[in-house]
């Protein structure tokens, strides 16, 4: 018995409110004003929208490359960034011989996370929301000293705040921050950020971080964690500690996340 066919894949472009810039190149790119930074960005979020109201439905092929690139008149490095936001998103995933096929609806996916570089950190801060609800300082326990190679008793810049998905409706994680106390005033600047932590650190204290340490381990959502992330307590969750050192191996950033199962896979990539 033949093995069955994907089905035939639509020629639908993305539409503007307008004309069709596909037929009229002199029209400038379609901006969506409610989408801040890069052009990628901005397409992955019209791309996102165009498979929630039905344009790609599922097991459908988006538009190729060179039809997005023909249509948004932007560069196939701007397209596969859009498209790679999608495939972190689970929305879609490579087919051989098929092209970009719609794998799930927006309601249904959970967040990939792909870190190769500390650059891709930043851009996990891109496409993620980061919501504060506690800014200030804390005296560190017994235990967050020993994590943080501090003295008990100490005080720290200490933040939580939930993550999300740019429209998601729930939370994909939950933060914990603790950040070095020599960083004098950063509690107002967290407030105001829309941008990754380290990159905050090291434009406005002129520092750099030399090296990030991480420790990935399975968890169960404790109560407070449960509750705060609409989820089940004790269901399965991924807890990610990651460190930020400068050049002279000082602790600038700890960051404590935890993450539902069900709704966060990490991905990394080796090469030999």
């Amino acid at each position: 018995m033949p093995a069955p066919q994907p089905p035939p894949r639509k020629r639908v472009f993305v539409k503007t409110p307008t004309k069709d810039l596909a037929k009229d190149k002199s029209t400038p790119p379609h901006r969506n004003p409610k989408v801040e930074g890069p052009r990628y960005i901005q397409i992955a979020d019209d791309l996102k929208k165009a498979i929630s109201i039905g344009t790609y439905p599922l097991n459908s092929q988006l538009p190729t490359e060179f039809e997005l690139c023909e249509q948004l008149n932007v560069s196939r490095f701007t397209v596969r960034e859009a498209i790679r936001i999608l495939s972190t998103q689970g929305l879609v995933h490579r087919r051989p011989r098929s092209g970009t096929v719609v794998s799930a609806l927006p309601d249904e996916t959970r967040y990939t996370q792909g870190i190769n570089s500390i650059r891709d950190l930043f851009q996990y801060a891109q496409n993620t929301v980061f919501q504060y609800s506690y800014v200030g300082r804390i005296q560190l326990s017994k235990d967050q000293a020993r994590l943080l190679s501090a003295d008990a008793g100490q005080d720290w810049i200490y933040a939580i705040a939930l993550r999300k998905e740019k429209e998601g409706k729930k939370s994909i994680g939950i933060t914990r921050l603790f950040l070095n106390p020599e960083l004098t005033g950063i509690e107002k600047m967290l407030r105001k950020s829309k941008e990754a932590v380290y990159v905050l650190i090291e434009r406005e204290f002129k520092l750099k971080i030399d090296r990030v340490e991480q420790e990935i381990e399975a968890v169960l959502l404790e109560a407070d964690d449960a509750a705060n992330l609409d989820a089940q307590v004790h269901s399965p969750g991924l807890r990610i500690k990651r460190k930020y050192f400068d050049k002279t191996g000082r602790l600038l950033e700890f960051a404590d996340n935890i993450h539902p199962a069900d709704r966060f896979t990490y991905k990394m990539l080796l090469n030999r």
